[in-house]
């Protein structure tokens, strides 16, 4: 079977997750039944056109490994993927639902809609059209017309009619023609809303799924009413559930930072977005979790995916992220690393180029399993990367470890001062390890109690590596001097 998706989005700003979701649905699909997926720009509505949009979504879908096969400005560009470079085709196809009495003109103002739709929510009635320009006649409206009184064209929908389609998702949808409103679908400007642009491309461009949120599916009698009224055969529709915060509110621009590039920016995990992303409200039928992108083509079924809303969890991505990280070797992770701070971090890129690979591999080595994104890196290693001086001693006193005052920790710190200073650099952590411990047992003291100012010697902050991985990565050369230099501020 040859099925062509797509994705037909209006270019108003950046992609946001629950767009990403229907791509990746969109394009799993299509890549299941190896035939294509195609990007199509819906920019009718030119008052709310963002310049910069299209390339923004194109580089993200790019950087998500979810290029379509067909998009706007390709080579071949087999036609106009721009809905306004394709008006003259909503209009020959207009006029034809005129001339067989499928649709009709409106010269309704908008003043006079306004007060329409502010008298029907005054009665609480549904706001919809009344069918003023319905029923007028040949003669007025070729005097409308050749008065050039601006209008409209709507939809003429049947009066009492059963409107039905199966929804891959959903299942069998019904709904009462009397329930549909008699929508505008050419605008006074010439350019078509959504409604007819949507049908006429999806035809014209032989797409045989149409993919999208659940949030389109009231508008859906009204496209099956137009296929009906071409004599088109529609499409096979799917409706995927929406997606909710935690709280289980509607994910949406107010709700938390929903924009695809803040994702990249924060540098989680490529493949940790899309495994997450296909499971919020997918199943794929197995108790595995991590998928490639190849196992998810090849697990992926619409009809396995759920009717109800799914909730993205920040920190289940988080988890997700953080297992990626985990799997990869060393080196695949640094120069990682390096390419997302050559892009999102220049200057700590740069603060980086000054040291030696082996010492920055050694560093995120150490922090692998704590890292769950590696937007996190600047953070969590500012002090490998810089000498300051000045820390609180508060730091340093810790009751619970026994350490009550300064004069406490200042003894401990000259123990390791002398351990370092007896011992070469250490080639492992265990070897620290195990020199530390010894001379700590021999003074008839805890690991802990000795450990704990060294840590806040080395990294000057309360949460950071353990001690000994400190030592490990500093070297003996470097310990000992922030050693020193903290002593000499205590002194």
């Amino acid at each position: 079977m040859s099925v062509i998706t797509r994705f037909a989005p209006s270019p108003t700003w950046f992609v946001h997750i629950w767009s990403l979701r229907t791509v990746l649905y969109n394009y799993l699909f299509a890549k299941k039944m190896w035939w294509k997926f195609m990007l199509r720009i819906e920019d009718t509505d030119q008052t709310r056109y963002v310049e910069w949009s299209i390339e923004n979504l194109l580089r993200v879908l790019h950087a998500f490994w979810l290029d379509p096969d067909e998009w706007p400005n390709n080579p071949w560009k087999v036609w106009p993927y721009y809905q306004s470079e394709r008006l003259d085709i909503y209009k020959k196809y207009v006029d034809e639902l005129i001339k067989n009495d499928k649709a009709y003109y409106c010269f309704c103002s908008s003043e006079r809609l306004d007060e329409l739709r502010k008298e029907q929510q005054e009665l609480w009635l549904p706001t919809k059209y009344d069918w003023h320009c319905k029923w007028l006649s040949t003669e007025e409206i070729q005097e409308k017309l050749n008065s050039w009184t601006p209008y409209t064209i709507r939809l003429k929908v049947p009066k009492w009619k059963k409107i039905f389609f199966d929804d891959i998702i959903k299942g069998r949808v019904e709904v009462d023609s009397k329930d549909v409103d008699d929508q505008v679908l050419l605008k006074s400007d010439w350019f078509p809303t959504y409604h007819l642009a949507n049908v006429v491309d999806d035809h014209l461009m032989w797409v045989t799924h149409v993919i999208r949120w659940d949030e389109w599916t009231p508008s859906t009698p009204k496209h099956i009413l137009m296929y009906e009224a071409f004599w088109w055969t529609p499409p096979t529709f799917a409706h995927i559930p929406l997606l909710l915060w935690m709280d289980k509110k509607k994910l949406s621009k107010r709700t938390w930072d929903v924009s695809c590039e803040s994702y990249l920016e924060k540098w989680y995990i490529i493949e940790a977005i899309i495994n997450y992303i296909a499971l919020l409200g997918w199943n794929p039928k197995s108790t595995e979790e991590f998928f490639t992108m190849d196992e998810l083509i090849e697990k992926f079924d619409l009809e396995a995916v759920h009717k109800a809303w799914a909730v993205f969890d920040i920190e289940k991505l988080e988890w997700f992220s953080a297992k990626y990280l985990t799997k990869l070797n060393i080196e695949t992770l640094y120069n990682l690393l390096k390419k997302y701070l050559e892009k999102y971090d220049s200057e700590y890129a740069y603060t980086l180029s000054k040291f030696d690979d082996n010492y920055n591999k050694k560093i995120i080595k150490e922090l692998q399993t704590r890292l769950k994104r590696l937007g996190e890196y600047r953070e969590l290693t500012k002090f490998f990367y810089n000498d300051v001086w000045h820390i609180s001693q508060d730091l340093l006193v810790n009751e619970k470890m026994k350490i009550e005052n300064i004069d406490i920790a200042k003894k401990w710190l000259y123990l390791a001062l002398e351990i370092l200073s007896a011992n070469n650099d250490f080639q492992s952590v265990d070897e620290v390890k195990n020199v530390f411990v010894e001379w700590i047992q021999k003074a008839e003291m805890k690991n802990w109690q000795v450990l704990w100012p060294v840590r806040i010697a080395l990294s000057w902050e309360k949460e950071s590596p353990w001690a000994l991985e400190l030592i490990f990565i500093l070297w003996n050369k470097k310990s000992s001097e922030r050693i020193n230099n903290l002593l000499k501020n205590l002194n």
